[in-house]
C-alpha cells in the first residue's frame, strides 16, 4: 500500500511540474534589459523606426571598441533577417541614448558628455575610425579601406568597367594607406582615413582635439567605383 501511495505522489509531482513548466513565461532573450533600455531611449527621442529595429527578433547588439570613452558605450545594432536588413549605431551613457547613424553632431555630444581625453596618436586614429564608421548614413555602403585591395569591386566585370578598375588600382595603390594620425601641437591630432561610401572613394582628414571633438574634411577621390550597392 505504501508503495502505491509513493507512486501516486511521484505522478502528482510530475504532473504539477509539467503544468508549471507549460504555464511559465518564456525566458528573456540575452541582453533583453539592454535592448529595452536602448529601445526606450530611442523612442523617447522620437526615433520610432530605430527603436522598432532594436526590438526585432534576430537583432544583435554588438559593443564597439572605443578606447577613449570612459562612461559611455557604443553599440552596433545589426539586423540581417528578412528582406530589409538594417545597420545602426547608438551610444548609451548617463541615462541617455544617442543615435549616431547619420548624426555626426550626436557623436560630438557623446564625447563632450563623456569627458574622455585623446593623449596620443593611437587613440586619435582609433577615435577617428570609430567616428567615420558609426556616423555613416543608414543603408549606404560604407567601409574603411587600408589598401586598394580592400575595395570590393564587382566580381567578373569586363570592358570599360574593368579598365576603370585597373586605372583606380594603378593610381591609388600607392596612395591608400591604413588609418593614421599625426600630432598637431596643442590643437591635438590630424587623422587620415580612406573610406568607400556608396560608389565613391573618399579621403577623410579629421582634426581631433585633446577633448575628442572632431572636424571632418572630406575629399572625393573617385566618384564612380565599379562596386556593388550593399552594406
Amino acid at each position: 500500500m505504501s508503495a502505491v501511495l509513493a507512486l501516486l505522489a511521484l505522478l502528482l509531482t510530475g504532473c504539477g511540474s509539467a503544468s508549471g513548466a507549460g504555464g511559465a513565461e518564456a525566458p528573456a532573450r540575452p541582453g533583453e534589459q539592454l535592448r529595452q533600455t536602448i529601445g526606450n531611449g530611442l523612442l523617447e527621442s522620437g526615433k520610432r523606426e530605430e527603436a522598432r529595429i532594436v526590438r526585432l527578433d534576430g537583432t544583435r547588439l554588438i559593443p564597439v571598441d572605443a578606447p577613449v570613452l570612459r562612461s559611455w558605450k557604443i553599440y552596433r545594432v545589426d539586423h540581417r533577417q528578412g528582406p530589409h536588413p538594417a545597420l545602426l549605431h547608438v551610444a548609451l551613457g548617463h541615462g541617455r541614448v544617442e543615435l549616431l547613424t547619420g548624426a555626426p553632431d550626436a557623436f560630438g555630444k557623446v564625447m563632450a558628455a563623456d569627458g574622455g581625453t585623446v593623449e596620443d596618436t593611437a587613440t586619435a586614429v582609433a577615435l577617428a575610425r570609430v567616428y567615420v564608421e558609426t556616423t555613416r548614413p543608414g543603408g549606404i555602403l560604407t567601409y574603411v579601406v587600408g589598401r586598394v585591395e580592400d575595395i570590393r569591386f564587382r566580381p567578373g566585370i569586363t570592358g570599360d568597367d574593368a579598365r576603370h578598375r585597373d586605372e583606380i588600382v594603378a593610381e591609388y595603390g600607392p596612395r591608400i594607406k591604413a588609418p593614421v594620425a599625426v600630432a598637431n601641437g596643442k590643437k591635438g591630432f590630424t587623422a587620415t582615413v580612406f573610406v568607400v561610401r556608396d560608389e565613391a572613394l573618399r579621403r577623410h582628414d579629421l582634426k581631433v582635439s585633446p577633448k575628442g571633438a572632431i572636424e571632418d574634411e572630406v575629399k572625393t577621390l573617385v566618384p564612380d567605383l565599379p562596386v556593388p550597392y550593399t552594406f
